[in-house]
């Protein structure tokens, strides 16, 4: 069972989670920890803390994050880094929230490994999508959009 802790800059993490929940309904291992402005990494750091007191001893945790090298995710790695049972997963989008959120019942490196693996396939373009339908179409013969 893995919990996971998310934070991102402002309102993005309780905006993801927001999302999250109107598609998945709640659920009580996912934890947001917002990072507002005037608050640092130490802050930060204070309120994982409290989140990592709440749970059993060497539970699976891990960290959905923003940015890679932002405060979120600097705070993380000073609560990660010789734990292997904790790691930190940085670019979450709702995608992401969602497939992680869909396996929790798992283990951390099944969870991780899977977001490594469809993290490219989280962000789509239009005009590449577009482009790939009128090839397909013409090669086909057919109309496109």
């Amino acid at each position: 069972m893995v919990t996971i802790i998310l934070s991102g800059h402002g309102q993005a993490a309780p905006g993801l989670l927001s999302a999250f929940e109107m598609i998945f309904g709640h659920s009580d291992q996912i934890h947001v920890v917002t990072f507002s402005k005037g608050e640092g990494v130490d802050d930060l750091k204070a309120h994982y803390q409290t989140v990592l007191g709440t749970l059993a001893p060497g539970s699976e945790v891990l960290f959905l994050v923003d940015l890679f090298g932002g405060s979120p995710y600097n705070a993380a790695t000073q609560l990660v880094y010789g734990h292997t049972e904790r790691d930190i997963v940085a670019g979450v989008n709702l995608p992401m929230l969602l497939e992680a959120g869909s396996m929790l019942a798992g283990s951390l490196s099944a969870i991780v490994s899977h977001l490594k693996e469809i993290a490219p396939g989280t962000v789509r373009v239009f005009s590449d999508e577009i482009k790939s339908v009128n090839t397909t179409a013409s090669d086909e013969g057919g109309d496109t959009l």
